[in-house]
């Protein structure tokens, strides 16, 4: 495995560990319990701002690639762009409702559940199908050369959950994971 594939496997297990502990608070949103929002809102504003701005388009940059070197294996990997692209649609779906409600806007604690437990499911099959399936075919078939040229445009990301986060709306779930 590459250094490369690397980052990306261990971003993912910090992605399932947050996906943990945002079921959890989940849970415990759903018994109209008190729920820690900081987590809540630290998990979504992750999906959003990390995955979605920064985890996924490297992603994106791996597939570009192994179509140039692999056409045929590639097709095995077309859904990838679009999977990210529902998994952004979705995380932001959930963001302007929580945002709604922070505004005292009324809606249903079982939508809001049951849109989250969406967003959860479909990033664990994600991972699982990337897992399996697109990481292994990119690392068999892309050249030394281009993982120097990826390595390159990796270098400008940090995962805010790999590290204490300076950003303060990460601390809480920093803190969670590192519980679970």
């Amino acid at each position: 495995m590459t250094k490369i594939v690397q980052v990306l496997v261990d971003e993912h297990k910090r992605i399932r560990r947050m996906l943990l502990c945002f079921e959890a608070e989940l849970n415990i949103f759903e018994r109209a319990e008190k729920s820690d929002y900081e987590i809540l809102e630290g998990s979504i504003a992750y999906c959003q701002e990390y995955l979605d701005q920064w985890h996924h388009p490297r992603e994106d940059v791996l597939l570009d690639l192994l179509q140039r070197r692999s056409p045929e294996d590639a097709r095995d990997c077309e859904s990838l762009e679009d999977q990210h692209l529902r998994l952004a649609r979705s995380t932001k779906e959930l963001v302007k409702v929580f945002e709604a409600v922070e505004r005292d806007a009324m809606f249903p604690r079982a939508a809001i559940v049951e849109m989250g437990r969406t967003l959860i499911g479909n990033y664990r099959s994600h991972l699982d199908w990337e897992e399996c399936r697109f990481f292994p075919v990119v690392t068999a078939h892309l050249s030394f050369e281009d993982w120097q040229d990826i390595a390159k445009r990796f270098a400008d990301a940090a995962d805010p959950l790999a590290d204490n986060p300076v950003d303060r709306r990460y601390r809480a779930l920093f803190r969670a994971i590192d519980d679970a």
